[in-house]
């Protein structure tokens, strides 16, 4: 009795196993289709090394593109402008300090004259950074035609 007890016992710890590594196998294959799927029109990813902070804005828009990023001590900022990633200086910035940010930022792209402003309102603390509550950016051609954009999206930063 014992025997068969243990035998039992046996053969379902070896069929547990077996089953989390078919869920491990196969959550390693949703995650890398996942990857896949982060849309070719938005900007592409962007890396923080130790001491950087850097700020990561989405559009609010279906579908949902990272449309902006600014590194704390760059003070460039690169933009999704139409459908094309560039980066563009930064000319002013005010509001509340935001970690190594401020809550309004202005850009200017010297070639093509475009303005762009952020304004964002700051949410709750993470790990690491603060989360975008909300916030939106104007888009200014040279014309003077006007696009905002409604975003969200997070501070964060590297220990380091």
């Amino acid at each position: 009795m014992k025997k068969s007890l243990f035998l039992t016992a046996a053969i379902c710890t070896i069929a547990a196993c077996a089953s989390s590594l078919e869920q491990g196998t196969v959550r390693a294959t949703e995650a890398a289709a996942a990857i896949g799927a982060v849309p070719a029109e938005g900007l592409p990813p962007q890396r923080l090394e130790a001491g950087q902070c850097g700020l990561f804005l989405w559009g609010m828009s279906a579908p949902r593109r990272f449309v902006f990023f600014t590194e704390g001590s760059s003070g460039d900022a690169l933009v999704l402008l139409g459908e094309t990633p560039t980066s563009i200086p930064m000319t002013s910035a005010g509001g509340d300090v935001f970690g190594q940010f401020l809550t309004r930022m202005n850009f200017e792209d010297p070639v093509s004259k475009a303005k762009v402003t952020v304004s964002i309102k700051p949410g709750e603390p993470l790990e690491g950074g603060q989360r975008v509550d909300s916030g939106n950016i104007l888009f200014r051609d040279a014309a003077g035609w006007e696009t905002v954009l409604p975003v969200t999206g997070v501070r964060a930063c590297i220990p380091g």
